[in-house]
């Protein structure tokens, strides 16, 4: 294990403790073809299982894969027990020597500093329109479209409530009295799973931060910025204002993300902030329930959501790529995904839209129109969560669990918002030296 690669899995244990349509002569055939008895060859595969619907989509299109090339053995790898986030399920997998084959990235910068990831090969990467760039490569073949975050709620209780979708954020709050007088808890927050609480607490970095500043991660790093500043501090204060009005249900920290659902449907809560991979699990646990869908504007009016491209996708591990037979079967893997009879079942589960250049025949609901219709909204302003940043822009490795961790800490009233922020400074510090 190189010395760089050592580096970064002490800082995530510390943490945690084909497709036939194109491409060379070989890929275009199948595995069968001139071959009878094909030899088997095993692929190790995982990606991010906090999500359901997600999970149903790809795993979906595998079970298809598996159907039709017999001789394939697609090894998935489970890594839902890791509560703090995906990455550190990588970092505990490469720790163990079971780094897998195929990835879904969504670290990239991480992983491929470590040495792990290798570059895109070509004729994989010409089924996208122009794939962010890593070190000057290209590591990944995006799943989807990077989708917005906003408010799911129940539409039959804002009717009888006589409400309706906010323009500013006072009118949000607003809602939130209205909706908390009515004896219903206005939000409910997934706090049991760590990573849950990015939801929110990038929304409000979004309005406060990034909104004035893109690089306000890489001045940080050179000490030109500060936690204790006006901006990201007022961040935190807003966020703890829907904790300190009594607007989030009391019990957050014992529910986990996907438990947010039952809140939901069964008229506990009425509003969650998630994104649209959360609707068809809404409609499976409860058919009949009517889904609203808003992104939260700020106290002026203007409207932040993530929505920009992203270095994140499908990602071949550096070891696989040293096998020349693992890495025909696994682009034979990835044209099957993106063809036209398979892609459309994990868009379908997930509710998400194609990255392809392709355009992509798919069944999409009235709902998912007015998604479509938010991103291409000029109004809408287009920005990244903390942790999407790449490059100079990077956060430290290891740091965003922590500041969400912090965060909990000052909503729970363990500590001020003026002590999370200092220590969110000896966090950033820390982690940046670690690096």
């Amino acid at each position: 294990m190189n010395c760089i690669r050592e580096k970064f899995i002490c800082i995530i244990l510390f943490l945690t403790l084909g497709l036939t349509a194109c491409g060379s002569q070989d890929e275009k055939e199948s595995a069968f073809v001139g071959d009878m008895n094909p030899a088997p060859v095993t692929i190790s595969i995982t990606y991010a299982m906090g999500d359901n619907a997600h999970q149903k989509g790809i795993q979906t299109v595998i079970n298809d894969f598996k159907k039709s090339h017999l001789n394939v053995q697609i090894k998935v790898l489970d890594n839902r027990n890791q509560a703090k986030g995906y990455a550190d399920s990588l970092a505990m997998l490469d720790a163990m020597d079971e780094f897998p084959d195929l990835i879904e990235m969504r670290d990239t910068q991480i992983f491929a500093d470590a040495g792990l990831l290798a570059e895109l090969p070509e004729d994989i990467m010409y089924l996208f329109d122009k794939i962010p760039q890593v070190n000057g490569k290209v590591y990944t073949a995006p799943l989807n479209t990077e989708m917005p975050q906003g408010i799911i709620y129940n539409k039959k209780l804002f009717q009888q409530l006589g409400l309706g979708e906010p323009s500013t954020y006072q009118e949000f709050l607003e809602i939130c009295e209205t909706i908390k007088s009515f004896g219903v808890s206005p939000l409910v927050v997934g706090g049991k799973d760590l990573w849950h609480m990015g939801f929110w607490i990038n929304h409000f970095m979004m309005d406060y931060v990034y909104a004035k500043d893109t690089e306000w991660n890489r001045k940080r790093s050179v000490g030109q910025t500060n936690w204790t500043d006006t901006s990201p501090l007022t961040a935190i204060q807003e966020l703890q204002g829907l904790w300190k009005n009594g607007y989030v249900e009391p019990s957050y920290m014992n529910i986990s993300d996907n438990q947010t659902i039952g809140y939901l449907v069964s008229g506990k809560a009425a509003m969650l902030m998630s994104g649209p991979w959360m609707f068809k699990q809404l409609e499976q646990a409860n058919p009949d329930f009517e889904i609203g869908f808003f992104p939260v504007p700020d106290r002026n009016g203007d409207f932040h959501i993530i929505g920009l491209p992203q270095p994140s996708g499908w990602s071949i591990s550096s070891n696989a790529a040293m096998d020349p037979e693992k890495v025909k079967y696994i682009k034979q893997f990835l044209r099957f995904f993106y063809s036209e009879e398979e892609y459309p079942k994990y868009l379908e589960a997930a509710s998400a839209f194609p990255s392809t250049k392709e355009s992509v025949t798919y069944r999409t609901s009235e709902l998912m129109k007015k998604v479509g219709d938010l991103l291409r909204n000029p109004r809408m302003i287009k920005l990244r969560s903390m942790d999407q940043y790449w490059g100079a822009d990077q956060i430290p490795p290891g740091f965003r669990n922590e500041f969400y961790s912090i965060v909990q800490n000052s909503l729970s009233g363990k500590i001020s918002v003026d002590e999370a922020m200092i220590q969110a400074n000896q966090a950033w510090e820390k982690k940046k030296r670690q690096n």
